[in-house]
């Protein structure tokens, strides 16, 4: 089949073009930034979207068996360099895909309802979870902490540490307020425009639509990401690309997100060449995990000996933590590409056990904190190995999570909070 875009010639048994990655589906390629080419579901970002969030219980599970997180962390008696790998390659790209995801989301909402509606949607299936969580979290976290560094059960309530985990439904509510803060002043600056005759208003409207089209194309629509890797690494130095206290970072990725729900092209792009965005990333991250072992280790001293300097060591390592930074800011963008191609390439029909999946992971990633961290801090007296402790913490926080979303939320009126609907009640095997 020839693709009317660039005219090479694909086999049949290809859905996009295997040169520019269009669509070769002949409806689509009339309109391919048209926004009802889209299905009415992506199948493949929402089970995305649900990893994202269930790989938190992964991630924390984690947590005491890495080196060097003691200061904020109880940690085991030991560390496992296997178990800190797995931590770093989630860690890299887990949260600013979830950011790219929810700003697809968002714009696939307000395009086929309102912004009004979205408005609505965030205050209700964020706002409520935060004024929920926020209490029970501060009830639960702190004991099991103190649990944690000193063994002895003392049950007490502290906001100190909040919002923990739940970091990010803050920053969504910031969007929510910048939004509705900025749509005001976008309409009120359209009605001045439009209600007058004068040239240099006119010429000043032209002049910002053509640079934000222009600002846009450079920055979110690239098939090779350089310019907006260089502004994320800007974006992100403050906090070294940690975006826990970074809102402005992990608007950059939402940003982003909102312009690919526009941008058909570079959408089918990624699902037809997502390998090569993610073997670039594999190559990154081995890159950054030589970086890192080299730093943790202290590996620069031993290399030179004595024959380097306090002050060269000092440049040395600097360096060293600078490359690091951006190979990880890079990292993170590439592996986004390739996940959302993949997830879409892969998993974009109707799958029953990843639509539960997908659906329950907001509920676990609520929950699943205080059960995890509980289970791993008991574990502390075992004497077995810990990568079998952090496969028995993952598993059995995911069993509790996955048996309480069942039965206790998708049946009830939690789930219409948490997704937007109530499944009925059925004796199934997940």
């Amino acid at each position: 089949m020839k693709c009317q875009s660039c005219g090479i010639d694909t086999e049949h048994k290809f859905l996009f073009c295997r040169n520019c990655g269009i669509s070769l589906n002949s409806s689509t390629m009339s309109g391919v930034n048209d926004h009802s080419v889209y299905p009415d579901r992506f199948h493949g970002l929402d089970a995305l979207r649900g990893i994202t969030m269930f790989l938190g219980i992964v991630i924390h599970a984690a947590m005491p068996y890495i080196p060097n997180v003691q200061e904020f962390w109880p940690t085991d008696e030991t560390s496992s360099y296997v178990i800190s790998a797995i931590f770093q390659f989630i860690h890299i790209w887990r949260m600013p895909l979830f950011f790219i995801l929810s700003g697809f989301f968002a714009h696939l909402t307000i395009s086929k309802k309102s912004w009004r509606n979205w408005w609505a949607n965030r205050l209700s299936r964020i706002g409520l979870p935060i004024i929920v969580f926020f209490p029970l979290m501060s009830l639960t976290i702190p004991w099991i902490f103190a649990y944690g560094r000193t063994g002895e059960f003392t049950f007490f309530y502290s906001n100190e540490g909040q919002p923990y985990h739940l970091w990010f439904l803050w920053h969504l509510m910031i969007f929510v307020i910048l939004t509705a803060i900025f749509r005001v002043i976008y309409l009120l600056g359209v009605r001045i425009l439009d209600g007058s005759n004068r040239t240099w208003l006119t010429f000043i409207g032209d002049g910002f639509r053509k640079s934000k089209s222009v600002l846009s194309g450079i920055l979110f629509r690239s098939r090779i990401p350089i310019v907006f890797i260089i502004i994320s690494c800007v974006i992100n130095i403050s906090t070294w690309g940690e975006l826990i206290a970074n809102p402005g970072a992990s608007l950059l990725y939402f940003a982003f997100g909102y312009s690919l729900y526009g941008n058909a092209s570079l959408f089918t792009l990624l699902k037809a060449h997502w390998k090569y965005y993610f073997l670039s990333g594999i190559i990154g991250f081995t890159l950054y995990m030589i970086l890192n072992v080299t730093e943790s280790n202290n590996l620069v001293t031993y290399i030179y000996s004595d024959d380097i300097t306090s002050s060269v060591e000092k440049e040395i390592t600097e360096l060293l933590q600078l490359l690091q930074y951006l190979l990880r800011i890079t990292c993170a963008v590439l592996f986004s590409y390739a996940f959302i191609g993949l997830s879409e390439n892969r998993f974009g029909s109707y799958n029953p056990k990843i639509r539960f999946i997908s659906d329950g992971a907001y509920w676990m990633y609520l929950i699943h904190l205080p059960i995890v961290s509980l289970i791993t801090f008991v574990m502390f007296n075992l004497h077995i190995p810990i990568e079998v402790k952090f496969l028995i913490a993952t598993g059995a926080t995911s069993t509790v999570c996955f048996v309480t979303y069942k039965y206790c939320v998708r049946s009830t009126p939690i789930g219409i909070l948490l997704n937007g609907r109530r499944y009925p009640f059925r004796i199934t095997r997940m």
